[in-house]
């Protein structure tokens, strides 16, 4: 393990725990936090420091850290932001490795005083070498340790075994640990990073990685601080057995601007976040309770091996239930083969046997564990689904049989790459004797409500299938004489910028992006002269960073056949541009290319993840129907294909319902190309945006582009 594991590994197993600012005033959290050490049965020493008690909880208090009978090893600090700073310099100087900061105060809420102490608290980390959680948060707890710094009365004990859990959050802790606890599991680890000042979402999945016990790691984040050693640490975890399930906020601008008030630093786009990190194996839920029932799977089983699904059941009307689940979720239902279906009906003595399975009713065991084992060795099927609530009481002796005939199936299953859950068709709640017959299942998921199963499901196996990105996830800017060049010119900025069309343009062709024949003129005489160069019709356009959407301002003249329409369409610009006080860089004369599907691509630099690409259905519509897919801009051929195919515009560029297939191969050059620009120019670029782009018969073809630079960090290049 690294030394940083290390480090974590005492944060989660320290020998004594030093609660800092003790008192016993109703709901403290200092006392909620020795109650759960002495009812956990935390064999180590607990330590109230408080000057001005000397007992408390019938325990001796001492004034100070060094009055204390040996050295401190993990401090509990509940006093203020102004006092923790000295608190932990002396702690780490009396001995403490670790430490838990509650704190609010360190920059949060963007104040300037708070962020002046949340730079210092990271300059005392840095010097002291202690590892510390927090500030804002709940603490950490660990089942092996019978140890736990969260300040929550209804925490309940955790345990060795499969789950490790990581959140920003505070109050959801106690909340994870009982959904998973109701699921018949126990959590190993449990870590609430607040802030993420000290240890940060990636250092625990970092950490969980070398734990040959866990198999999923369940993870809420509001942001990301260190994209390059998250996105790391989570493939690691996922060659070690284990995979990263997450709940990330940044779907929409009013989660993101929540986060900005609640942790410090801006969430980033769910959908940038979702391209980037699926290439590192990690699996995003949008909801927790999707979340936990992957937990559920993931505990139990490894990823399904394949996507094709075959439910049983003994109801007509679930079985019509899981089919429209299937199709509003995007599940696949295995078609079942001929081979199959005979074997089927030769069991059940029924005339058809199609997926959905109903088997009428509940069957005897011999018949039902015949029906699953032939549904396991079907080549067509890769995951069963069996419609099974646990039962009430003991009054339903089949079913129970036939649940406990499941186990040693769902085991054949694994050794074979097959998959066996059972999942209940509504959310129900188990008796004694359901959790009892539950407990004779360990190896066998059992998942709640239909459509969520097979949503989970199917997610699940979409991870599974999807190739993990064996580069750099973050790697400095090219060294080449393209990207210094483009960098320079980005050093001249103090903001976010973009540049016109025509520099926009020269920058793209030099990363392989086609354009038409095109001019830069000044004058309409000129942009007649060009035009019967390129050859009619043309494009005119106004050419000025001021204008971005130059269409919408109505600087944009197609189809131009002749020299009149030419000098008419200047005059116009002309007219337009003064009228808006905008002052032109030029005119160009375009040659008007229509022959093709109109898409857009484009680059957008998330505030965490660093650059991704973007595809989509193009022209003036992008924004009102949002066809856009995207990937991380380290695609490969292979990824840029999928980017394409999960839009409806690459289904028109497949020739859907008769319309002219495009070239599909010239554009995903065309997308590994422009990553690679996103690549090699690193945080120079703040946007590209490449609307239309023109994928014909043979080619394509940027009819217009906008790049953004930004001014790019300081580096020893």
């Amino acid at each position: 393990m690294t030394n940083r594991n290390d480090a974590i590994g005492h944060l989660f197993h320290p020998s004594n725990v030093v609660l800092v600012g003790a008192s016993d005033r109703p709901g403290h959290w200092s006392e909620r936090v020795y109650d759960n050490l002495v009812r956990f049965g935390f064999s180590g020493k607990v330590f109230p420091v408080n000057p001005n008690r000397t007992t408390i909880w019938d325990t001796p208090c001492y004034p100070k850290l060094d009055a204390l009978p040996e050295a401190p090893d993990h401090l509990a600090i509940f006093t203020p932001a102004e006092t923790t700073l000295a608190i932990l310099t002396d702690g780490a100087r009396a001995g403490a490795r670790s430490a838990t900061v509650y704190a609010a105060g360190f920059g949060e809420g963007g104040d300037l005083d708070g962020r002046k102490r949340g730079a210092a608290l990271r300059q005392t980390i840095a010097d002291t070498g202690i590892v510390v959680i927090g500030p804002t948060c709940m603490g950490v707890a660990c089942g092996a340790a019978n140890f736990a710094t969260i300040p929550d009365e209804t925490l309940q004990a955790l345990q060795p075994g499969p789950i490790g859990v990581v959140v920003q959050s505070g109050a959801m802790c106690a909340s994870i640990n009982r959904a998973i606890n109701d699921l018949g599991l126990k959590v190993a680890y449990l870590a609430s990073c607040g802030s993420q000042i000290g240890c940060k979402v990636s250092d625990f999945i970092d950490y969980f990685a070398d734990d040959a016990a866990l198999r999923v790691v369940l993870c809420y984040i509001e942001a990301i601080p260190d994209a390059g050693h998250f996105l790391e640490a989570a493939r690691r975890a996922r060659a070690n057995g284990k995979v990263v399930v997450v709940v990330k906020i940044g779907g929409s601008e009013t989660a993101r601007a929540a986060a900005l008030a609640h942790t410090g630093s801006l969430a980033g786009n769910a959908a940038a976040f979702d391209a980037v990190a699926a290439s590192a194996g990690i699996v995003r839920f949008d909801s927790f309770e999707d979340a936990v029932e992957a937990v559920e799977f993931l505990a139990r089983l490894p990823l399904p091996r394949g996507r094709n699904i075959a439910v049983m059941s003994n109801s007509g009307a679930l079985r019509s239930l899981a089919t429209e689940a299937a199709e509003r979720t995007g599940a696949p239902l295995a078609s079942l083969s001929e081979r199959t279906q005979a074997a089927l009906c030769a069991i059940l003595d029924q005339t058809d046997a199609t997926n959905p399975l109903d088997t009428k009713r509940t069957i005897p065991t011999k018949q039902y564990a015949a029906c699953l084992n032939t549904l396991v060795d079907a080549p067509e099927v890769d995951t069963v689904l069996i419609a099974e609530e646990l039962p009430l009481d003991d009054s339903v002796a089949r079913r129970v049989s036939n649940l406990r005939a499941v186990a040693g199936i769902a085991r054949r299953a694994t050794t074979i790459g097959k998959s066996v859950a059972a999942f209940s068709p509504l959310l129900v709640s188990a008796t004694e004797y359901g959790r009892s017959v539950r407990a004779e299942l360990p190896d066998v998921p059992f998942l709640r409500e239909t459509e969520r199963t097979l949503r989970v499901v199917d997610a699940l196996a979409r991870a599974a299938a999807r190739p993990i990105h064996a580069g750099p996830f973050v790697s400095p800017p090219a060294d080449t004489e393209v990207a210094r060049r483009w960098r320079n010119r980005a050093r001249t900025l103090d903001r976010p910028t973009a540049l016109n069309e025509v520099d926009s343009k020269a920058l793209l062709q030099e990363f392989g992006i086609p354009l038409p024949l095109e001019r830069l003129v000044a004058t309409a005489e000129d942009a007649v002269t060009a035009a019967q160069a390129i050859g009619f019709p043309v494009v005119l356009k106004a050419v000025s960073a001021a204008l971005p959407h130059k269409s919408d301002a109505g600087l944009v003249c197609l189809n131009l056949h002749d020299a009149d329409a030419v000098r008419q369409a200047a005059a116009g610009i002309a007219a337009c541009a003064s009228a808006r006080a905008v002052r032109l860089d030029g005119m160009l004369v375009a040659q008007h290319i229509d022959d093709g599907t109109e898409v857009v691509i484009g680059v957008q630099h998330d505030v965490e993840v660093g650059p991704v690409v973007m595809f989509g259905l193009g022209g003036v519509l992008v924004e009102l129907f949002k066809d856009v897919s995207f990937a991380p801009a380290t695609l490969d051929r292979a990824r840029a294909y999928e980017l394409v195919r999960a839009t409806r515009a690459g289904r028109l560029l497949e020739g859907f319902r008769g319309h002219k297939p495009g070239d599909i191969d010239a554009l995903c050059t065309a997308l590994v190309n422009l990553g690679r620009l996103a690549r090699e120019l690193g945080d120079a670029i703040e946007a590209i945006d490449i609307n239309p782009l023109l994928v014909r018969a043979q080619g394509v073809v940027a009819l217009d582009g906008l790049v953004v630079l930004r001014p790019p960090a300081l580096t020893n290049e």
